[in-house]
């Protein structure tokens, strides 16, 4: 006897037992993601989810890779690299087009293989997608945290004496 449809519709879908526990949605949206990236270009939606961490800090929020166009291939021809065809903002397109080079090979690395020959950049805006989290806060030093307790033993109220403790040390980690 069945337990549930959900269950058995899991099984059917996946080929194998459900899995007990919470799942990581980056890893639900992705394996979703994969054929759509593939009718781009792209063999899986890695290259958009590290796409940060594959152009680094500089192109990062100004750049956003659309596809990679292919060159049209028989059976004779071996492997040749594509096009990556890029979104960038203004002005900044310039500075990659000096950079074109440098954003090659640190995305054929990122393959693992010269995927990669050319770039075409696009000038069009690009999605920010900006991270909600702030940077991690460094520990104060003994003298910082010593200085503000001193100044925080007047306050009564805890919730109160706590978020003047987080807005102390984040005040004075960023002075």
């Amino acid at each position: 006897m069945e337990k549930s449809g959900i269950q058995n519709s899991h099984k059917v879908a996946s080929g194998s037992a459900p899995r007990k526990g919470s799942q990581v949605l980056g890893d639900i949206i992705g394996s979703c993601l994969t054929p759509l990236c593939r009718k781009q270009g792209f063999a899986s939606s890695d290259i958009l989810r590290h796409w940060k961490q594959i152009v680094g800090p500089q192109f990062a929020d100004c750049t956003e890779p659309e596809r990679i166009r292919w060159p049209h291939r028989t059976e004779s021809d071996g492997f040749r690299p594509g096009t990556l065809v890029l979104h960038c903002e203004g002005a900044q397109s310039v500075f990659l087009q000096h950079e074109q080079a440098t954003i090659i090979q640190r995305v054929n690395a990122y393959f693992g293989y010269p995927a990669v020959d050319r770039i075409q950049i696009l000038q069009r805006p690009v999605r920010t997608t900006r991270d909600p989290r702030p940077d991690p806060l460094r520990p104060l030093t003994r003298s910082e945290a010593v200085a503000l307790d001193s100044q925080l033993e007047g306050v009564k109220d805890d919730k109160m004496a706590a978020a003047l403790r987080r807005l102390g040390h984040a005040i004075l980690v960023k002075s």
